[in-house]
């Protein structure tokens, strides 16, 4: 959604159809390409007559006001997500606007693409197994210090089950990187045919 009718011609929500007639007259009057000499003064008016377009037809406002309204939401669970997790959220739900499509002559097409470990992957491959095979070393490392030091008798025998952290951190980034299409994962798949 690029604009919001309602502002562009200063009316609130709540409007009757005199009050949008009456606003529509009034910015068509400031706005009209035959009276304000702007070189945008011709777009400017487009949007004005499709603002009262469609505020003025009561289908098409409700459509929009529902759209209205859920834009609206979304920006304050943005609003709500940022002052949760701070300003450095990626995949906040109203930075791309784009993700937005609607048309208004089919109700349904309300649609909001998520990121997903999908696109994560296509974007960086590289850097996505990589963070699972840290995270692999990591339990190894651990799995490893932890066994050693109880066999040895540096910590007590409780102290080995540090060690599950470990295989959970190997187990997940196994999954994590045999998940994907590697050359790994195909080959794998090549011999068990």
């Amino acid at each position: 959604m690029q604009y919001d009718y309602y502002k562009i011609l200063a009316i609130p929500r709540t409007a009757d159809l005199s009050d949008i007639k009456k606003a529509y007259r009034n910015k068509a009057k400031l706005v009209h390409p035959d009276v304000n000499k702007s070189e945008k003064a011709n777009e400017i008016f487009i949007i004005v007559s499709e603002a009262y377009d469609i505020l003025s037809n009561e289908k098409k406002r409700y459509l929009y006001d529902i759209k209205l309204n859920f834009i609206d939401s979304e920006k304050k669970n943005a609003e709500r997500k940022k002052h949760y997790y701070g300003s450095s959220v990626k995949n906040d739900s109203f930075t791309n606007t784009s993700n937005f499509q609607y048309d208004y002559k089919s109700f349904s097409k309300y649609s909001y693409k998520e990121k997903t470990d999908a696109d994560y992957y296509k974007k960086s491959p590289f850097l996505y197994n990589m963070f699972f095979a840290c995270g692999m070393v990591l339990g190894f490392i651990i799995i490893i210090v932890t066994i050693t030091g109880t066999l040895k008798n540096y910590w007590p025998f409780p102290f080995v089950l540090i060690s599950i952290s470990g295989f959970i951190l190997v187990r997940e980034g196994w999954k994590g990187i045999m998940g994907k299409k590697t050359i790994l994962s195909r080959t794998v798949k090549w011999f068990g045919k």
